[in-house]
This record gives structure tokens, sequence and C-alpha cells, in this order.
């Protein structure tokens, strides 16, 4: 999402179809590798849940005024409800006694950093992104797809939809939306390189997977970390020492819950 703030008349419509080209092409070089280009309805679908939860968030980014602010709103209800989906809908095995206090301590981290004095209507934007991407990829467990099935018909479902919602907005304002060459460039690298961290979640989640849907998914949300240190060294975020410390303070409890969620699994 640094193009988002590095360019803030980039329109985040515009910022999502480009990322989302990137995504396509990228998803499509995976699959040539793997040998596993194909298409599927589970996998669209998906794709076009995503482009809602993609719109607020980097939208968010934008009304919101804060890049780390509105990542950490939004990882922090993605957190909850996946690890939540992955117990009561996958019956997934976990050691209560680790999970519960490490999904504790990675919300606490991430609440404590989230800006004060701002109203919950006003927040809609991001809380309403996390609750999208904390489930929309139930139907692809549900459906039992392969996550190297699933990676091209996904990125492709984002394109399509992305690319329609774009035609049909630009249809109901009268005019097109710019597409300026050097933030269009950089959203669409932002595009490849979000796929293929994409492609680290599906193998987390996936039925042979590393970790499941409980404790992978919230896991995997860690990049949150990255998030942060773009919004402090190159935007100037969190630029007092006090804001600082509390910063660090926050990350390290976020640390601690990502190391008993991982020795969490049962």
């Amino acid at each position: 999402m640094v193009p988002l703030k590095k360019w803030p008349q980039y329109s985040s419509w515009a910022f999502l179809a480009s990322m989302s080209v990137g995504a396509a092409f990228c998803s499509l070089g995976i699959g040539l590798i793997k040998d596993c280009v194909t298409l599927n309805l589970v996998g669209l679908a998906c794709g076009a849940i995503w482009v809602i939860g993609g719109a607020l968030c980097f939208w968010a980014v934008q009304a919101e005024q804060d890049l780390a602010g509105a990542g950490l709103r939004s990882m922090c209800v993605s957190i909850l409800l996946s690890f939540v989906s992955g117990l009561l809908v996958f019956g997934e095995p976990s050691k209560l006694y680790f999970s519960i206090p490490a999904i504790g301590c990675m919300l606490a981290g991430i609440l404590l950093q989230a800006p004060k004095g701002q109203s919950l209507f006003k927040n809609w934007r991001s809380l309403s992104s996390g609750a999208i991407f904390g489930t929309y990829l139930i139907p692809m467990k549900l459906s039992g797809v392969p996550d190297d099935n699933f990676l091209m018909p996904f990125a492709v479902g984002i394109c399509i939809t992305s690319i329609t919602l774009i035609l049909v907005m630009s249809f109901k304002r009268g005019k097109s939306f710019e597409f300026a060459r050097t933030p269009t460039l950089f959203s669409v690298a932002a595009g490849v390189l979000w796929m293929i961290g994409t492609q680290a979640i599906f193998w987390g989640v996936a039925e042979d997977g590393l970790f499941g849907y409980a404790i992978g998914y919230p896991l995997l949300q860690l990049n949150l970390v990255v998030n942060q240190m773009w919004g402090i060294f190159a935007f100037g975020e969190y630029a007092t020492k006090r804001e600082r410390i509390k910063l660090a303070f926050s990350t390290l409890i976020i640390l601690t819950g990502a190391v008993l969620l991982t020795v969490s699994k049962g």
C-alpha cells in the first residue's frame, strides 16, 4: 500500500486495478513454473470477495489518513475472525492454553498502536476490510481446492472484478480515472510482490499446509511489522521518542503472541 501513501492524489481505485494486473501476471508466472495454469469458480469468487476488502482497505489508508493505523485495525479484526473460523468452522486442533493468550497478545499489541481519539465510525473502512480479509479464504477451505489450483483463478478473479468495478465507476462519474505512469508502475509491482506473499499464505493455511487456518492466517499477518517500518522510516509516522518506545513495546507483545501461536499447533 506504499504507493497510496507516496502519491496521495493517486486514486485508490486506480491503485486497485493496477495492482490486480500485477497480481494476475505474477500468478500466471507461478502457474507456468508449477505447471498448474487453471481456472475454477471458487478461486474467481474468492477473488471477487477480496476486491471488496481491498477496496475498503486502500480507501481507508487515504480516508483515515494513516498507513500504519489502517493496517493495524484491519489486521486486528482479520486475526480474530480467522482464528475463530479455524476453530469453529473447520475444527482445527489447537492448544488453547497457548493459542488464546497468543491471540490476546497479538490483538493487545495491535490495539496499543491504534490512533487514539477517533470514533469507531470513522474507522469503519479498515474494520470492515479486516472482517473480509479474515474470512475470504473460507470458501477455498470448504471446497478442498488445492492451493496450487487456487492461486491463479483467485488472482484472475481479483483482476476481472477490479477492472469491471473501475469501468462501472468511470461510467457513473462521466470520466475515467487517471493512471499516471510512475505510480501505476509501482502499483503493478506492488501487485506482483503481494501475490508472492499470498502464495505463502495459501501454503500456510492449506489442508496439508504448515499451520492451518486458525493458526496460520493470524501468524502470517506479521507483515504488519513491515508495514510499520515503511510508515516510520519512509513517511515519518510515530515521529516522537515516546511513540517509538510505545511502538517497540507493542511489537514485542505481538511477537510474543506469534511465538505462542506457533507452539499452540495441536
